[in-house]
């Protein structure tokens, strides 16, 4: 009797650490269910934007020819007739097949500064892709670049650090200068379909100092849940049946035990790849997250943030003309003649720098070099971020850093590592929704069962026949 005992308060003692997990999955999970829904679907839609856009915009694309580009000079001239009054702010070349893009940014100023202070506030840390892809900005900070082939944002901030406006694309033909199309697009007013999923994804739709805060607490909650899961999925002890439960899901069972081997089954196998997911997410969501994995993977060094942008020598009496751009980009493809695109920003003001970007796989970002030159005299301009310069060149850390957006999407891994990222983050949508099934059986089910009276068996007395024999005896 004292043995049972002190094997039951031994058990005991033991469960209590996963009772506490089990308490912790549970309502955490009910908690942010819902956003980790919308989050991990959209997430899954949004892996294969490029490849997506590729099938199906093929004005994006044109006939190869042996002879080289025209100039950005001579492609700017044309856009710029068709724009008419608007001034390009930049220009991207990408592979011999694909269409060069001259970017416009026409900001909006009907409404004053008062209008511009509040779009800002309304945009805060709606930062342009390849920013978001590669570098850690602070929700408020304005951002140097965009998505390959996307004008870079310029002028003036509101509060919130953005600003409204509209971006316009003009895709040409970079050896005859012909339009192909014309594309634009606002944050705030008829986003395109991936922009209207990105919103989803980082916000849940709603303005982003809303929004993005909900998301971040819920992916925040989501790496708890992924922890505490594998707590809970890890057997007391090892055997066949208990190895063919944990790591495989029996199909021919019945509803309930195949929904609790998903959950249970899909989330382990998918753990670790929703985990790297979860955490380079956390990256835009909180600064204090970024700058402690940063620290982190450093070994302890600070992320260094340089909030002032390169600046060209004022006190030069040179005047900055468009074949300066020209001269930028001979030298950058001399350089990188494998690139997959590059893309140049041009200077609004006789401080700004001419920064040029240079794609060494398509859709892919972390191994990006990024340069500033000098607009009168062309002299490479350095700045200490993780994110500026060769990316051969950068320390460890920054190039973990550098490769945060391609960790998160997969493309780190090319399309084998896309492929993983979108079914991690569709199992990631199914987990919450199985777990709720699971729970619910839990919590009503048996109430149900045990409400529901057994019916009681009839007993029929059975008379033993007696023989004639034993009557007589």
């Amino acid at each position: 009797m004292f043995s049972s005992s002190k094997a039951n308060k031994k058990k005991s003692k033991k469960s209590l650490f996963k009772r506490i997990m089990a308490w912790l999955h549970l309502w955490l999970g009910l908690a942010s269910g819902i956003i980790v829904v919308i989050v991990s679907l959209t997430g899954c839609i949004y892996v294969f934007e490029g490849e997506i856009k590729d099938f199906i915009e093929d004005w994006r694309f044109v006939k190869p020819q042996e002879k080289a580009f025209l100039l950005p000079s001579q492609l700017v001239a044309i856009a710029d007739k068709e724009m008419k009054d608007k001034k390009a702010t930049s220009v991207t070349f990408g592979s011999k097949d694909e269409a060069a893009i001259v970017g416009y940014f026409v900001e909006k100023k009907e409404e004053g500064e008062k209008a511009e202070n509040k779009t800002g506030q309304q945009k805060r840390g709606d930062k342009n892709l390849a920013v978001a892809k590669n570098d850690n900005l602070k929700p408020t900070q304005k951002p140097q670049t965009t998505e390959k082939g996307k004008v870079k944002e310029k002028g003036k901030k509101g509060k919130g650090g953005r600003r409204g406006g509209t971006f316009i694309s003009v895709y040409m033909n970079p050896y005859t200068g012909d339009i192909l199309n014309v594309k634009s697009f606002s944050r705030g007013e008829s986003p395109d379909f991936f922009r209207w999923i990105l919103n989803g994804h980082r916000a849940l739709w709603l303005p982003y100092d809303i929004g993005r805060p909900i998301v971040g607490i819920a992916v925040l909650i989501f790496v708890v849940l992924i922890i505490s899961g594998i707590v809970l999925w890890w057997p007391v002890k090892w055997n066949k049946s208990i190895f063919d439960k944990s790591f495989k899901i029996k199909w021919d069972a019945s509803f309930k035990r195949v929904n609790y081997d998903l959950h249970n089954v899909f989330g382990f196998y998918s753990c670790i790849f929703l985990f790297f997911i979860a955490v380079t997410g956390l990256v835009w969501s909180f600064e204090w997250w970024s700058k402690s994995l940063y620290w982190v993977t450093s070994g302890g060094t600070p992320l260094t943030e340089n909030r002032e942008s390169p600046k060209s020598d004022t006190t030069n009496l040179a005047t900055f003309h468009i074949s300066t751009v020209d001269r930028v980009l001979k030298n950058l493809s001399k350089e990188n003649p494998q690139a997959s695109g590059i893309m140049i920003n041009m200077p609004e003001k006789p401080s700004d720098a001419i920064s040029a970007y240079v794609y060494k796989q398509k859709h892919t970002y972390y191994n990006m070099d990024r340069y500033s030159f000098d607009q009168h005299t062309l002299k490479e301009i350095s700045i200490k971020t993780p994110f500026s310069g060769k990316y051969v060149e950068a320390n460890l850390p920054d190039k973990i850093r550098r490769m945060n957006y391609d960790i998160h999407v997969g493309s780190v891994l090319g399309l084998t590592g896309k492929f993983i990222a979108f079914f991690a983050s569709l199992i990631s949508a199914s987990l919450p929704i199985t777990g709720f099934i699971i729970w619910w059986g839990k919590k009503f089910g048996k109430k149900k069962s045990a409400a529901k009276p057994k019916p009681v068996q009839k007993v029929i007395p059975t008379v033993k026949k007696v023989e004639e024999k034993e009557l007589v005896m």
